[in-house]
């Protein structure tokens, strides 16, 4: 487009009247990104104009749906930006990026003239200083990330030019580009220098002065580029809202960044909302109620799907329209799986017995499990791929679903697992209660979910005791090895990040090793330490394995590597090592939810048009 013929809010265009701006043609950059209205999911060219206003309970970040979507107000600019419509990566930051043919460098050039939102171009020094002095030095980050160090080989970065720089490997990795959205490798250096010993002799100083007891505490409280800081307000961004400060109570009125380097398909720059409000309440009832009453426009950018049928009923009078979107997760159920590397060589081999798996998975009700968690939205089945990966397919998950008690107490007869003689509960092979012991923690857990299906096991004499208790200490019991079974939320990686990183619901310990592995710890030690840790696992788990190492050496997209990660799942299939109750709800992250979105809130996706929620610079309202 040519020069003179970007336009901005009005309330931009007086403060370039008032001499406290540049013109908006000086703000963008050379080629801003320009983003078109998606017809399909109901987007058009947006007006001027309003405030967002969305509700939460966390002051460090959580709105509870602004943030999720496409993005939220405060959301992180990537490289790229993955694109659900398409399902590919698209210019971001980065204008253009090119793979050498040997996986060894990816070469990427940024977007001129894109500019921090108090007004300072963004280059290559920016990257220079997050690498040179903010990931490499040992103060700020303890461990270089894997996807930047695959096999403990630490990468280069080569700046070529004020806008290209380079990633360079010393081997192949195949999963050089799988991250581009997630990728944001720069650092305000004009800002964030100020308190970084190897810039300012006087940081360590200004640090003291701050009330910190080292330099690296100032430094690291201001690298966070969200907004739940203190330091959000003062800090360099480069999203489509300038945190503001928060009141005394943690909300905030942040305006449009004034320097957001992205417009319309008619030359508006965008945001076209003036401005972004974050109001916290009380409780999640609070929330709920806030929402069904439609008294903040995005006050029910998402709530919990036991809300559906009031949100519905409220609907007409609160002037909002209730969204349910496809769920993205690998079931729609709390999810659990057996200490297969138990201290007790006894539970250990009931656990690894496909019988017994199978037992408890006949033995839960699933229909009822849907009707009674999620509105009878779900049907069942084992967990499974999201419907967005590229080896997504509707045969995975079927096996071992009905419901049938004769079946399960048939397998466990099989095993040797006896009734007792009040026939109230089995018996271990060593005459012991067959009792399991687990815990739960506070994230990614539903205490009634875990009831119901523990009701169902003991009917057929499986008894399973569990409480609730602190996240931390639930973690540190389910590391060392002291719970039976392992449980978690049914969330997971996109596919990108789990084939850069780990594909965590596909190989054991079946979630992160160093926060929440649910089971088979040990296998994964062994496998990781090429068999010099851990405890060496059985043939199908070796199999699993060799066909992840064959699959994370494959490029993605491929026909090998789609059929690869067919492998895997189908060897899931067949173990259920990793186990849910339902298909996904419509969902998001943790929590099974939909909107209940004010109807003057324009360009929220149409859900049937299977292309994400929305991207907040292009919401705008009809005032």
């Amino acid at each position: 487009m040519a020069t003179g013929q970007y336009r901005e809010s009005p309330m931009l265009a007086q403060m370039v009247a008032d001499g406290e701006l540049p013109p908006v043609d000086e703000r963008l950059p050379v080629r801003p990104l320009v983003l078109e209205p998606l017809e399909k999911a109901g987007e058009t060219v947006g007006r001027y104009g309003g405030t967002l206003t969305v509700t939460g309970l966390d002051p460090n970040g959580d709105s509870f749906g602004a943030e999720w979507g496409d993005g939220g107000g405060f959301r992180s600019e990537g490289l790229a930006f993955f694109d659900i419509a398409f399902r590919n990566f698209t210019p971001d930051v980065a204008e253009s990026w090119e793979v050498s043919d040997d996986y060894t460098t990816m070469t990427v050039h940024l977007r001129e003239g894109v500019r921090w939102s108090d007004g300072e171009l963004v280059t290559t020094e920016d990257v220079e200083f997050w690498w040179n002095d903010v990931m490499l030095n040992e103060s700020l980050t303890a461990k270089i990330p894997n996807y930047f160090a695959p096999g403990g080989n630490v990468m280069k970065v080569n700046i070529i030019d004020d806008y290209t720089f380079s990633f360079e490997y010393a081997e192949p990795y195949l999963a050089i580009a799988d991250q581009m959205d997630r990728l944001t490798p720069w650092s305000p250096k004009h800002y964030m220098e100020r308190w970084h010993v190897d810039h300012n002799e006087e940081a360590a100083a200004e640090a003291k002065a701050e009330g910190f007891g080292e330099w690296f505490e100032a430094f690291l409280a201001r690298q966070d580029d969200g907004w739940g800081t203190v330091y959000a307000g003062e800090r360099p961004m480069l999203g489509p809202f300038a945190p503001a400060e928060s009141d005394s109570q943690g909300n905030r009125l942040s305006p449009r960044n004034p320097y957001y380097w992205k417009v319309d398909s008619i030359g508006q720059q965008l945001p076209y909302v003036d401005y972004y409000e974050v109001i916290l309440l009380g409780s999640r009832e609070i929330l709920e109620a806030k929402a069904i009453s439609g008294e903040y426009n995005m006050g029910g950018a998402w709530t919990d799907l036991a809300s559906f049928p009031l949100l519905v009923e409220n609907a007409d009078k609160a002037g909002y329209t209730v969204r349910m979107y496809p769920g993205l997760l690998w079931g729609g159920s709390v999810s659990w799986a057996y200490n297969y590397t138990s201290k007790d060589p006894v539970l250990r081999e009931i656990f690894n017995d496909l019988r017994f798996r199978r037992a408890m998975s006949h033995a839960i009700n699933r229909v009822e499990f849907g009707e009674v968690f999620n509105l009878g939205l779900t049907e069942p089945r084992q967990a499974a791929p999201p419907a967005d990966w590229s080896f997504y397919d509707e045969s995975f998950g079927r096996k071992y679903l009905e419901y049938d008690l004769d079946l399960a107490n048939e397998l466990l007869d099989e095993m040797g697992l006896e009734w007792n003689a009040e026939r109230t509960h089995r018996l271990r092979p060593d005459g012991a209660p067959l009792i399991l012991q687990t815990e739960i923690g506070q994230e990614g857990h539903r205490p009634a979910e875990w009831e119901f299906i523990v009701r169902y096991w003991s009917k057929v004499g499986v008894e399973v005791k569990f409480k609730q208790v602190d996240q931390a200490l639930y973690a540190q019991h389910l590391l060392a090895n002291d719970l039976d079974i392992g449980t978690w939320g049914a969330g997971g990686p996109p596919e990108s990040v789990s084939h850069a990183i780990y594909p965590i619901r596909l190989v054991p310990p079946w979630h992160w090793r160093t926060c929440c592995a649910l089971g088979g710890i040990a296998w994964h030690d062994w496998w990781e330490s090429g068999g010099e840790l851990g405890e060496e696992p059985p043939e199908q788990i070796q199999e699993l394995f060799g066909v992840l190492d064959e699959w994370r050496a494959t490029a993605m997209g491929t026909e090998e590597y789609v059929e690869l990660g067919k492998q895997m799942v189908r060897i899931n299939d067949e173990n259920i090592w990793y186990n849910v109750v339902t298909g996904s709800p419509p969902s998001i992250s943790h929590a099974v939810v939909v909107s209940a979105i004010d109807d003057s809130v324009m360009n929220v996706r149409d859900p049937d048009s299977d292309t994400g929620w929305w991207i907040i610079e292009m919401l705008w309202i009809d005032q």
